[in-house]
């Protein structure tokens, strides 16, 4: 089963900050699709809840270095 969440992140400046939260989100092996909006400092990802969770993807996040300053589940 597949979920959408969005998530506000802060800390992202650059493309390299995008790359490095998408290569980390990407290794959850979710089936995931991750997009990354620098200019909103949004990360939106559809993933199959039933190989990860919320708590996987913001955990994903936060080792990356940045930070979840809130999030929405479509």
């Amino acid at each position: 089963m597949s979920k959408i969440i969005k998530l506000k992140v802060n800390g992202m400046h650059c493309n390299g900050c995008a790359n490095k939260i998408k290569t980390t989100l990407e290794q959850l092996n979710a089936d995931q699709k991750v997009e990354v909006n620098i200019s909103t400092g949004e990360v939106k990802v559809e993933f199959n809840n039933k190989k990860a969770s919320l708590s996987d993807i913001k955990a994903g996040i936060i080792s990356s270095g940045f930070s979840v300053e809130s999030f929405e589940i479509e």
